[in-house]
């Protein structure tokens, strides 16, 4: 994850919260809030107004803003310095001059990333590198991890040039999108359903306009997106996102946030097991638990289990975050949930835990530890879930 910016976003009307992680930064824009005692919750943890968090009417919580507390200086989440860039994602390598590289070195000017979805999250609108120049104020500045402060100070960046790629509405707007009025085709994406662009300010230094306009672009196939980033590498995800059946989460010793210890046998106990991965800061995560510990009450004497996986409490390197520990142990006070809260292990559930980027995620085990089913992204309505694991839990003991 380390420099390079993630855009996780998924869909609204799913459910699945739409955020940005860059470089270990992560920003979000979330509608609803929940409050939490800061003395209750300790320092770093969910922020309450003094008073206790309120289930809404349907059961769901929501969480606050201190689940993303904090700001950040988004000068210092610049692209590295690269001789070349690939982008298997949007068809396109990027090879970058000696000169170039050398001022992007000396900070004289910055490489930043942007990216937009259309609403059902599986393909973009448009994707841009933006070479930028920035001021001592832009290269000091703060912003919040929460609400659009990354957006507002990347749109303020004077471009002096800027390759990217844009679908047929997008192309409407290059002028809005890229700060620049001097557009130049670069070619046609693999799929026909997008075109390339390197878009220039004719005020811009023109040391610094040269080095950008010798950017030698290379158009390729492209790679079907994976819900990542479309600046990010595909991965494999055989044994991760797809969740075949046959597929197993392997042996595994982990704790939960409730400091005991757990392994694969949590699922012997259940004909089926749904196994939520959600994330502290996520506020469609956190509202669906009331509503499924209201399906593990109503279902574990059918043979359904229920095991949330708090996957921000261990980080990029592996190393467990205490502080998102300590607000997965205030959400699952406050939501009353008596399923487990487990960290994830060191293999990641035998690599099933990887490559995630939209939150919620629900997958399903068997009580062998199999993966199966179907994958399910975004929170769903206490009735919908039902449908859901009346549905799998059929599938998976008509065999029996």
């Amino acid at each position: 994850m380390k420099n390079r910016r993630m855009r996780l976003m998924a869909i609204f009307a799913a459910g699945v919260l739409s955020v940005t992680s860059m470089g270990g930064i992560v920003t979000a824009h979330a509608e609803e809030t929940l409050s939490v005692p800061a003395e209750e919750a300790g320092a770093g943890a969910v922020q309450m107004d003094g008073k206790d968090a309120q289930a809404a009417e349907d059961g769901s919580v929501a969480a606050s803003e201190g689940l993303i507390a904090g700001s950040f200086k988004p000068s210092e989440i610049a692209q590295p310095a690269q001789d070349t860039y690939e982008y298997p994602f949007l068809g396109m390598k990027l090879g970058i001059s000696k000169d170039l590289k050398e001022q992007m070195e000396k900070k004289n000017i910055s490489m930043f990333t942007d990216e937009r979805w259309n609403d059902n999250a599986d393909a973009v609108t448009y994707a841009t590198a933006s070479w930028c120049t920035l001021t001592d104020e832009q290269k000091d500045a703060e912003v919040d991890k929460m609400g659009t402060g990354y957006d507002d100070w990347l749109k303020s960046l004077s471009r002096v040039g800027v390759i990217g790629m844009y679908d047929e509405e997008s192309q409407k707007d290059l002028d809005t999108i890229t700060g620049c009025t001097e557009h130049k085709e670069l070619g046609t994406s693999s799929d026909g359903k997008y075109k390339y662009y390197l878009s220039t300010n004719k005020d811009a230094d023109a040391d610094l306009l040269k080095d950008v306009e010798g950017i030698e672009v290379t158009l390729t196939e492209m790679t079907p997106f994976q819900n990542l980033s479309a600046f990010d590498q595909p991965q494999d995800t055989s044994d991760s996102t797809e969740a075949t059946e046959g597929t197993n989460v392997g042996k595994f010793e982990t704790t939960g946030v409730d400091g005991k210890t757990y392994t694969q046998d949590i699922f012997s106990k259940y004909d089926l097991t749904m196994v939520n991965i959600f994330t502290t800061w996520c506020s469609p995560c956190v509202n669906e638990i009331p509503d499924l510990e209201k399906l593990y009450q109503e279902m574990k004497d059918k043979g359904v289990g229920v095991v949330g996986v708090t996957r921000d409490t261990v980080g990029s390197g592996g190393k467990q975050d205490e502080e998102a520990v300590k607000k997965a142990q205030v959400i699952q006070k406050k939501t009353k949930a008596s399923y487990p809260f487990l960290i994830p292990d060191s293999g990641m559930m035998n690599g099933r835990l990887d490559g995630i980027s939209a939150f919620p995620e629900t997958f399903f085990v068997d009580k062998n530890g199999n993966i199966v089913g179907e994958t399910y992204s975004g929170s769903h309505s206490l009735d919908e879930w039902k449908e859901i694991v009346e549905k799998e839990l059929e599938n998976v003991t008509e065999g029996k």
